[in-house]
């Protein structure tokens, strides 16, 4: 009599073809925009805990070895807890605003050259360094 595979169970007898293929998902990068904010990983049986609480916890939670946090001084945070209170970002800092740039109308017909004008430090202008 044999007997049929339970669903939870691989078949070593079925293909690659019967077999499901996990859904591959883009990588998320992380960025960690706050000073003074570390990266460190759990490692090791120490007892470590995570400085916030969850959302309907009445406790604090431990972080597991291998996890992935964030240290300032003594205070530690799983990535769960800095995304929630605003440390962790997906996207990088954007650049800064350019600044502003404004046209200047010298008339009709009128063509800059740019040698015309002339760039003047502090240094030119008999200021002191």
């Amino acid at each position: 009599m044999d007997a049929e595979p339970r669903p939870n169970e691989a078949n070593p007898q079925a293909g690659a073809a019967s077999s499901p293929t996990p859904a591959l998902s883009t990588p998320q990068r992380v960025f960690l925009h706050e000073p003074g904010w570390g990266v460190a990983l759990k490692a090791g049986s120490e007892r470590v805990f995570c400085y916030t609480m969850a959302p309907g916890q009445d406790y604090y939670h431990r972080l597991l070895d291998g996890e992935i946090f964030v240290t300032r001084g003594d205070e530690r945070l799983c990535l769960a807890c800095a995304e929630r209170r605003g440390l962790l970002s997906f996207e990088p800092k954007g650049l800064r605003q350019p600044i502003m740039a404004f046209e200047i109308d010298l008339g009709p017909g009128r063509v800059v050259d740019p040698g015309e004008f002339d760039v003047v430090g502090q240094d030119d202008e008999g200021f002191e360094d």
